[in-house]
């Protein structure tokens, strides 16, 4: 049979999620986990980062919000950068090995030749496509290329 290796990209998805943490998750179609590394990333800022206020700022709108809230993160020292910057590591890594598991063993067992899914040993057909296994005989007849002889 035939073995089809994951389209998914472990680089690429471990890229993505150390830019963003949770946007390599959401590569890999992992929802629970992108919304959970992305709160993991949120909370760090939150709980690490002292934002300023709008008063002291004279922030009236989001943009100049988030203008002030950038200008205070640059002279930020290095323990409170240290949660943010373990946080997208870890997502990375993560995002690395979510990806590294998705592709297949070649000792996996029974392929369809048309869609690749993994096969049930007991069915003469595949169940994601329904297309017929060449080589089983099932309880329905003989399979493709064999002819019935009467």
């Amino acid at each position: 049979m035939t073995h089809t290796k994951s389209e998914k990209r472990p680089w690429l998805g471990a890229l993505l999620a150390f830019f963003l943490p949770g946007l390599g998750h959401v590569y890999l179609k992992e929802w629970l986990r992108s919304v959970m590394w992305f709160a993991f990333a949120v909370s760090a800022v939150l709980l690490f980062v002292p934002l300023p206020d709008a008063a002291t700022t004279g922030a009236t709108s989001v943009g100049a919000a988030f203008d002030a809230a950038l200008e205070a993160t640059r002279d930020l020292p290095l323990k409170a950068l240290l949660p943010i910057w373990v946080v997208r590591v870890f997502s990375a890594i993560d995002a690395y090995w979510l990806a590294l598991q998705r592709t297949p063993d070649e000792e996996e067992g029974d392929q369809c030749p048309s869609c690749g899914k993994p096969v049930d040993e007991d069915l003469d057909f595949c169940q994601w496509c329904t297309t017929p296994l060449p080589e089983r005989d099932g309880p329905n007849g003989p399979t493709e290329g064999e002819a019935v002889s009467r």
